[in-house]
């Protein structure tokens, strides 16, 4: 039994998904955009050529998500989280020695493999779900921060770029997260009740009030995965989150080019991509917060409307347009910052907690993988047209056919029959 500190550990565990995926933004969900065109520029491969270890990631990750998820159930978090975090630094490595596109391809996707699980898809929101019940809203918002903290840092990438040049800026990186990452993996823990602990760090009595009645919504602690698959609840949350994936994975690929085609510089675009992943930290927060008192039908449909919204502003852009650009950010921030930690906060409202990690492996997983097309596409219609104007067209109609499903999403709680 841990020894219990001053603070719930479950806030420590918190802390720790923040910090591991905030070095993961730095170092290979957003910042590795920078090393795109200095790729692009060194080897002479095409857009979409080089964007298609982008979609394979994506394809990855989509196939992946569902088996971390049946490890982390079956195996616990730290296993999974700790080769992950092995796994990715030596694949971040490997990428700095790569001398053709194939090479590239493969590199990359080893380490793709390894930080899907260290990352905040599956892992580190089933055990902060099950750290929490009254505050699960706001623990998963906050855990879901590390985009937001690393955003802003993720010009250091640029920087290592410019200083180290992009080879020894990878291998720097890849290195950073074995140093990083491995202290943090050995926080995890997948249940409060085996460490001496109540959800929400209840005393004893306020706890077993909770679970009793969380057991009786929940009916027999809630749906099996084959359940879940059977039910059709889980299919229109599956369509939606698929529907977004596909709508920005391109654009978040394509964003620091995007931007150096309207004449920012590289470090300058990496910054503006950084501050919008710190801008979602609104909606990250507010969202999870609101999730805990309001319906959150109306939260996923008004996110959704945000990146719509967000989007009709960006075709708008010219040169240097900053206000428009900031105004873009601000609102796609919020939009697409909410809707992740609705994500394991809707599946574990519906459908418990019985086989939480795997439901959430398999969403991740049909989600992700519609996201495969996006920075394909992006690449392929920049390179016939010189300009991501109908990409961003066909991203739009993609989320405006998600929003109406919304509405289709019960309240609360599926009870089995």
């Amino acid at each position: 039994m841990l020894k219990k500190p001053s603070i719930f550990y479950g806030w420590i565990i918190v802390a720790s998904s923040v910090a591991m995926n905030c070095y993961l933004s730095i170092a290979f969900f957003q910042g590795f955009q920078v090393f795109f065109l200095p790729m692009v520029n060194e080897f002479g491969w095409s857009r979409a050529a080089t964007s298609g270890a982008f979609s394979l990631r994506q394809l990855e990750n989509g196939i992946l998500a569902p088996l971390v998820g049946f490890l982390v159930q079956r195996w616990g978090p730290r296993k999974v989280i700790l080769s992950g975090v092995i796994i990715g630094g030596l694949g971040l490595i490997s990428i700095s020695f790569i001398n053709s596109l194939s090479a590239f391809y493969i590199a990359f996707a080893v380490a793709s493999l390894g930080v899907s699980g260290p990352s905040h898809g599956v892992s580190w929101p089933v055990i902060v779900s099950n750290w929490f019940v009254r505050l699960r809203g706001r623990a998963l918002g906050i855990a879901m921060m590390g985009p937001v903290i690393g955003g802003p840092f993720v010009f250091t990438a640029a920087l290592l770029n410019d200083w180290l040049g992009w080879r020894s800026a990878i291998a720097s990186l890849g290195i950073g997260l074995l140093i990083i990452g491995i202290p943090l993996s050995f926080t995890a823990r997948s249940k409060p009740e085996d460490y001496g602990y109540y959800p929400d760090g209840e005393n004893t009595n306020s706890h077993l009030d909770t679970e009793k009645n969380t057991q009786k919504q929940l009916h027999n602690d809630g749906f099996t995965t084959m359940e879940a698959l059977g039910n059709k609840y889980f299919w229109i949350i599956a369509i939606i989150y698929a529907a977004q994936f596909a709508a920005i994975s391109g654009l978040q690929v394509h964003f620091i080019p995007l931007l150096e085609g309207l004449e920012y510089s590289t470090t300058e675009a990496a910054t503006i991509f950084g501050f919008i992943f710190f801008l979602s930290g609104i909606g990250r927060i507010t969202a999870g917060s609101l999730a805990d008192i309001l319906d959150h039908r109306i939260i996923l449909g008004s996110l959704l409307s945000f990146q719509v919204i967000s989007l009709v502003i960006l075709i708008q852009i010219n040169v240097s347009e900053h206000f428009l650009l900031g105004l873009f950010s601000l609102i796609f921030g919020i939009g697409f910052g909410g809707t992740i930690p609705l994500r394991p906060f809707v599946l574990a409202r519906l459908f418990g907690p019985h086989s939480q990690a795997a439901i959430l492996g398999l969403l991740q997983g049909f989600s992700i993988g519609a996201s495969v097309i996006g920075p394909i596409f992006y690449g392929w219609i920049f390179d016939i047209n010189t300009s991501y104007y109908y990409a961003i067209i066909g991203s739009l109609v993609v989320l405006l056919s998600a929003i109406p499903l919304v509405v289709f999403l019960p309240k609360d709680t599926i009870i089995k029959s």
